[in-house]
């Protein structure tokens, strides 16, 4: 009898790996939890218990997902060793309702796995997570403060990694599947901690002169060039109006739905002036005023021009 091969297995592994990418979902939301639940001071490394249980569900997750996606790809052969091969379609149903389909260890399923998930920044993110988990779980050995500060940034980091490979999304662009998978009022906890921000607006400034602040997120990290926030994902075709508090062309606002309101609110990305965007009813342009200030919808220079009238 021969083993059974990917064509043949196909609706089986279909389902297997299914199943096991939607398991690896829910250990992501649980860690993106645990993180967004961190209530110590900015200044604080994450707890031990804390550490521990977000790199264990992390990987958990990873893994389940990356054996998925072989399963998927490759069938049993690609993820048991020809000895646990599945013989039939029958054997494989059977062996997966008794849960004693014997895969192959992660070490020996990443490399496969690399060919459907991710890329080498994302592969080198996974391993740093893996040690960590070692060291806190394996090992019994707590990581040092200093270790568990820089921790409370990379778990988010490298969450939202996992989530835009999922997703099969650009690693810049995974504001959309993180959504989808978190729910947007988790996601969006989880993108504000604070540690995190904080080193998004550090890699932010590596990447491109004076970052904004970003109108979705709040952290300073969105890139004009790109047009977008390395942070949250966040990104739009965005104009930007100067501030009238510190003369940068600088202010976010929506401006694709400016013309079917009176105004939208505004703010500066650089200064945190707020106000009031409005779109000008003679000529067509967009411009700021005060937050208490209305006036009718004319801007400064069609009223000194008289085209009002």
């Amino acid at each position: 009898m021969t083993d059974v091969g990917a064509s043949q297995s196909q609706p089986v592994t279909d389902e297997i790996s299914s199943a096991m990418l939607h398991n690896s979902g829910l250990f992501l939301k649980k860690a993106a939890e645990e993180i967004a639940g961190h209530n110590d001071a900015h200044d604080k490394a994450f707890d031990v218990d804390c550490a521990t249980l977000t790199t264990v569900f992390m990987q958990v997750a990873v893994e389940l997902a990356s054996t998925a996606l072989v399963l998927k790809h490759e069938g049993f052969a690609g993820v048991t060793r020809p000895k646990n091969c599945p013989a039939s379609i029958a054997d494989a149903k059977a062996l997966w309702k008794s849960g004693n389909i014997r895969t192959l260890n992660f070490e020996d399923i990443k490399p496969k796995a690399a060919r459907y998930l991710g890329d080498a920044t994302f592969w080198s993110a996974v391993d740093m997570l893996q040690r960590s988990r070692n060291k806190l779980v394996h090992f019994h050995s707590p990581l040092i403060e200093g270790d568990r500060i820089d921790l409370r940034y990379e778990v988010t980091h490298v969450l939202l990694q996992v989530i835009a490979a999922l997703c099969k999304t650009e690693d810049h662009q995974f504001a959309f599947g993180a959504m989808e998978l978190l729910g947007l009022e988790l996601f969006h906890r989880l993108v504000r901690f604070e540690p995190y921000q904080e080193r998004s607006a550090a890699r932010a400034r590596e990447i491109g002169p004076q970052p904004h602040r970003c109108g979705c997120c709040g952290a300073k990290a969105y890139l004009r060039d790109e047009d977008t926030c390395i942070a949250c994902g966040y990104s739009s075709d965005e104009i930007f109006l100067r501030c009238p508090s510190c003369h940068d062309r600088a202010v976010f606002y929506d401006h694709l739905n400016l013309e079917l309101n009176d105004w939208l609110e505004a703010h500066c990305s650089q200064c945190r002036w707020k106000g009031k965007a409005v779109q000008c009813s003679s000529c067509g342009d967009d411009y700021l005023i005060d937050e208490n200030e209305w006036r009718c919808r004319i801007c400064r220079g069609c009223r000194g021009s008289g085209t009002d009238r």
